[in-house]
């Protein structure tokens, strides 16, 4: 039986928490995003979704103990509920408190998951309890007004009745091993006096906790010291500072869910995501699909017994069996890589804020439009993906989108956008971050690039600036910020991409728009292939970037202008030869001429495996096609073996390794539209040639 209060049982409860939590700050995320947008006069109806997932989240966190969340979700949950009944009206101050409740509930949740100090709550209580309860307005009185906002009070504080001082606890082993810990000096510190404030102090040997009391008895040193806490007293020059301030819990060692004096999440930057990475919440009607094909299975297994316990006379019978079999397990891998996608919207919810606060903090004016959120890309790839969006989306908005009075000289709106977008194709998943800002400047590049000591080539067309931009250490900026100017994001971002089996690329118009665009693999695992030879070995390519296989004569192969090419549709088709990239560099012989003794001669025609991508088509010359297969991708991990342009292996039935190609790699010099003078001279070639 299940121990109920075992360190593992709770665990997996509070990972279907933070599951839980994910799921409702991001509709609460969305909901709110759309109010931004369309706030001119919002009917009631439309806070009750937001009303009764704030109302959720509270219960949420209530059950586990995380009293901060708790706290703030119910002011928060009173809000809307008055703007749900139409008894409270939507200002737009308001609409930027629930705002920042959004992002502080998710800093408080993610703080609780990582077992860190969780951030304090007071500020935006008292906020949301001034629009939730609008104070009557109140005769005036000789007290002076409040101070406007952003300056400082001119009232002085209160006097401190008794004298203070400041205890600093050391928390130990030892002391712990005794009974004195955290709640035991809180405990205690409150029965001296009155605690003014406290927090932590991150030091090289560890962390202590330091408390301003007010008391009117003096405390003995000696007697504290044995506990673990010195003291001091605080000068009168302190005392007024130390009297106003406001009391903040300390976090107790064993929950760790007591605010503390922290900056709000806003400040603490927004890459925190809380869903744990190995939960995937699963359709039943997929999980449906998975049960209806192991029944197939079992159907076709107890097939299979009754064919071989009658003696196997006809191999129809067992042919019969083994294409069902095939079929059901063709299903059922469909149907576990279904379970294992999520939509993209798990990680774009959370940009648009990234884009407010970075806004917030700048002169720039600038927004996030979102598209294909419901696009779907395996739950892995989702989990590795969120680091490089956050930077992409980061530096879309530092580098692209210029201030606005740049913009209206340049005849552009005062507001940039930045356009966030993800289609599915194939098997593969296309992401875009395009923002309509300043594009990239080459000469400004090159000039960086002198100044950092990079080497940076003479012709810098969009892949050449993507490859120094992914240089280790290289960045535009002379100063860093909140965004950029570290310059190590983009060549983790390529790293990132690569690693998944995707391609990263740039298209970049100068004064006009910048984008980045990811091609990645729906799922890692198994997938369709075409099998060929070429320079003796066996490869494989993913058969969702096979547009068709052709085969051309050798001699209509042409080269023109470093780019090899053969007629195609009524056009003509760059392509590579495989075997020159593997080091063949002449044609392998046809199979036929080898086994037959005579000599062997150059094969007059080759077929091409044509690829196509979003920048075109192109092809790569091979020596046979074996034909057709479903693998399962094994990725190369170490970096010792790692080479571009190869995804993975995989394995035969007879035990040979195969190399899986990324052939999208392979022919990135290859596929690009042709110039007019090109085309030209293409065309004259073919006709020469035929």
């Amino acid at each position: 039986m299940t121990d109920d209060s075992s360190p593992e049982f709770a665990q997996e409860l509070l990972d279907d928490f933070y599951a839980e939590c994910d799921e409702q700050l991001g509709v609460l995320r969305d909901l709110l995003t759309g109010l931004e947008t369309t706030r001119a006069d919002p009917a009631p109806s439309c806070f009750e979704p937001l009303f009764r997932t704030m109302h959720s989240l509270k219960g949420n966190a209530a059950i586990v103990g995380l009293r901060a969340a708790e706290e703030l979700a119910h002011v928060a949950e009173s809000y809307l509920k008055g703007l749900t009944r139409g008894e409270l009206a939507l200002s737009d101050a308001g609409l930027e408190k629930l705002l920042q409740t959004v992002q502080r509930l998710e800093s408080i949740i993610g703080a609780h998951r990582q077992r860190s100090p969780i951030p304090a709550v007071a500020d935006l209580v008292d906020g949301l309890k001034q629009f939730a309860s609008p104070a009557p307005a109140t005769p005036a009185t000789d007290a002076p007004p409040p101070a406007p906002a952003g300056e400082a009070s001119t009232t002085p504080p209160p006097t401190p009745a008794g004298d203070l001082y400041r205890f600093t606890f050391s928390p130990s082993n030892e002391l712990d091993a005794r009974g004195v810990n955290l709640d035991a000096v809180r405990a205690r510190l409150g029965a001296l006096g009155t605690v003014r404030s406290s927090h932590p102090v991150i030091k090289t040997g560890g962390m202590t906790f330091e408390f301003v009391v007010e008391t009117s008895t003096p405390p003995d040193a000696a007697d504290w010291l044995e506990s673990g806490v010195t003291l001091a007293p605080i000068s009168s020059s302190d005392a007024t500072i130390a009297a106003s301030s406001v009391e903040s819990p300390v976090v107790p060692s064993s929950l760790a869910s007591e605010p503390l004096d922290l900056p709000a999440a806003e400040d603490q930057g927004a890459s925190l995501f809380i869903a744990p990475s190995h939960i995937v919440r699963v359709d039943i009607g997929r999980l449906d699909d998975l049960l209806r094909i192991a029944g197939e299975l079992v159907i076709h297994r107890s097939r299979l017994e009754d064919r071989l316990n009658h003696g196997i006379t006809d191999s129809s019978a067992l042919k019969e069996v083994n294409l069902s079999l095939t079929r059901s397990l063709r299903e059922l891998r469909e149907a576990i890589t279904r379970v294992r996608l999520v939509p993209v919207a798990e990680v774009f919810a959370r940009l648009p804020f990234v884009v407010r606060d970075l806004a917030r903090s700048s002169t720039k004016k600038a927004r996030l439009i979102i598209e294909g959120r419901h696009t779907e890309i395996d739950k892995f790839v989702v989990e590795r993906l969120k680091e490089p969006l956050l930077h992409l989306v980061r530096n879309a908005f530092s580098h692209g989108i210029e201030t606005p009075d740049e913009r209206l000289a340049a005849g552009k709106p005062a507001e940039g956008a930045i356009v966030l977008s993800a289609a599915a194709e194939g098997g593969f998943v296309i992401i875009k971050i395009r923002d309509d800002g300043r594009g990239v400047d080459a000469r400004n590049l090159v000039s960086r690039a002198q100044a950092l000591g990079v080497s940076a080539p003479p012709v810098l067309d969009d892949k050449a600036i993507l490859d120094l931009l992914c240089t280790p250490g290289f960045s535009t900026r002379e100063e860093t910020d909140r965004a950029a100017g570290r310059g190590v994001g983009m060549s983790v971002v390529r790293d990132v991409v690569q690693d998944l089996g995707g391609n990263l690329s740039l298209q970049s118009v100068p004064g006009r728009s910048t984008q980045f665009t990811l091609r990645l693999p729906l799922t890692l695992s198994i997938v369709e292939t075409v099998l060929f030879s070429v320079a003796g070995q066996t490869c494989a390519v993913p058969q969702n970037l096979v547009q068709e296989i052709i085969e051309t004569a050798q001699s209509a192969i042409q080269p023109i202008r470093q780019t090899l090419i053969i007629p195609y549709r009524n056009g003509v088709l760059p392509v590579v030869r495989l075997g020159n990239l593997f080091g063949a560099t002449t044609p392998t012989p046809p199979a036929s001429s080898a086994s037959s003794g005579t000599h062997a001669t150059a094969r007059s025609t080759v077929p091409v495996i044509v690829i196509r991508s979003e920048a075109g088509f192109a092809g790569l010359v091979i020596d046979r096609v074996v034909g057709q297969r479903e693998v399962v991708v094994r990725p190369m991990d170490d970096p010792l073996i790692q080479a571009p342009g190869i995804l993975g292996a995989t394995e035969l039935g007879d035990g040979r390794p195969v190399l899986i190609l990324d052939a999208l790699t392979l022919l990135e010099g290859a596929i690009r539209p042709l110039s007019a003078s090109e085309r030209t001279e293409a065309a004259a070639l073919i006709a020469s040639s035929s």
